[in-house]
């Protein structure tokens, strides 16, 4: 848990409004769920055997006696909200959330128990486009954020119910005959029958015997062959490089057909982190008492898109005005007038209040980071002007008062 203040909040803002213009171009429209869930919620959803449901999530019973969550993730809770509040029986349904996570794993690098998340879902896709459309407005995204280059894309498809049948007998028979050589909490998913999380597992002594597992693309059907294809074909006409992943099986129960991950390029780092990440579900509307439905969403960790963007957003200018200390007038209701004057143009106003010296509140006024003071003292108000001062060039200029109004484009715009 961490809190945010100053830069770091700014730029977390910049990050979560610029993922928001994008997705509401594309049609998506803003929804909002509680942070705390039934846990049955999840239990359903995820599957009981779970990591996040049996190591991660912070549980707890509340007055009622009823079991209780705070969201380890988001796309449960949208939809449930989707499936009560009757919103799919008209489809397709196209939403995007953005919200506190909490899940109780080690801190790490880009890892946290409390994180920001934002995804879309995209509910109703039965067509092999609406992943190609869904896939490429995450491509926008990091494309304006400045980090697409340094991402690739991997996709895989874990097909339809057949074919992930044969698959996961073929991965059992495998992995029966090494079970000794894996870790033990891939034995354990192995014990649970959660077979396709083993391929999920960071644990380096899972790796090789990974690497020679059977591959996912002999045992795909025709249909979920044919429909990723269709993916794969799409993406590279609209010029969205990829890399196709036949290990890739994302970390929640409940995907199938095409899965997806934009990975960090970062050679030096020994873990890549997913900075987007998602795919196609199918029976998480039926856990929630609806029907099978195939949907396609992604999520991305804001936290991890802070720590990774090279982007520094660019803040709204501001300004410093400081009273001279007058021996005839009181300046300050001028003051007051003239702030709000500027602050009508958008602009950020710190005022000078008290009789501070002039050099305490230029200092105040350089620790606040302003882009201009403005100064206002006898000589100022005789002449119904104000003298603004840049502070990074130290240029200065005189403004009327009655040109106050034009000051952001007369003065700031041009200086920009």
């Amino acid at each position: 848990m961490k809190d945010l203040y100053g830069e770091e909040i700014h730029r977390h803002e910049f990050v979560s409004q610029t993922l928001h213009s994008i997705v509401t171009r594309y049609g998506f429209q803003k929804i909002q769920t509680p942070v705390v869930e039934y846990t049955n919620l999840y239990t359903r959803s995820l599957g009981a055997d779970s990591d996040i449901v049996n190591k991660e999530m912070y549980t707890f019973q509340d007055k009622s006696g009823d079991s209780v969550s705070l969201r380890p993730e988001g796309t449960a809770g949208v939809i449930r909200a989707l499936r009560d509040g009757n919103l799919v029986s008209t489809l397709p349904r196209k939403v995007f959330y953005i919200g506190n996570m909490y899940r109780y794993e080690r801190p790490q690098r880009g890892r946290f128990r409390e994180f920001q998340q934002f995804g879309v879902e995209y509910v109703g896709c039965t067509s092999p486009s609406v992943d190609v459309e869904v896939l490429m407005m995450a491509d926008r995204c990091l494309r304006a954020l400045g980090m697409r280059e340094r991402t690739e894309l991997h996709i895989n498809t874990l097909g339809d119910a057949e074919s992930r049948l044969r698959y996961k007998q073929a991965l059992g028979d495998y992995f029966s005959s090494r079970l000794r050589l894996l870790s033990s909490d891939s034995q354990l998913r192995f014990e649970r029958g959660n077979i396709l999380r083993i391929l999920d597992s960071k644990n380096h002594q899972d790796q090789d015997v990974i690497s020679s597992a059977p591959s996912f693309d002999q045992y795909l059907s025709r249909f979920a062959s044919e429909r990723f294809e269709a993916v794969q074909s799409g993406l590279q006409e609209l010029g969205v490089d990829f890399v196709h992943n036949s290990r890739l099986v994302r970390g929640l129960d409940y995907y199938c057909d095409t899965v997806f991950e934009f990975v960090e390029k970062d050679q030096s780092s020994t873990v890549k982190m997913a900075l987007f990440a998602g795919g196609c579900y199918e029976s998480l509307m039926v856990s929630v008492g609806g029907s099978k439905l195939l949907c396609i969403g992604w999520a991305a960790g804001i936290d991890r898109l802070c720590l990774l963007s090279n982007l520094i957003p660019s803040s709204t200018t501001s300004l410093f005005i400081i009273s001279l200390p007058s021996a005839s007038r009181n300046l300050q209701p001028k003051a007051f007038e003239i702030a709000e004057k500027l602050r009508e143009q958008g602009l950020i106003v710190h005022l000078s209040h008290g009789n501070d010296q002039l050099k305490k509140q230029l200092k105040t006024a350089d620790r606040l980071k302003c882009d201009y003071t403005v100064f206002l003292g006898d000589q100022e108000f005789k002449a119904a002007q104000v003298r603004v001062k840049n502070m990074q060039s130290g240029e200065q200029q005189t403004i009327a008062w009655s040109q106050l109004d034009q000051i952001y484009s007369q003065l700031i715009r041009p200086a920009k």
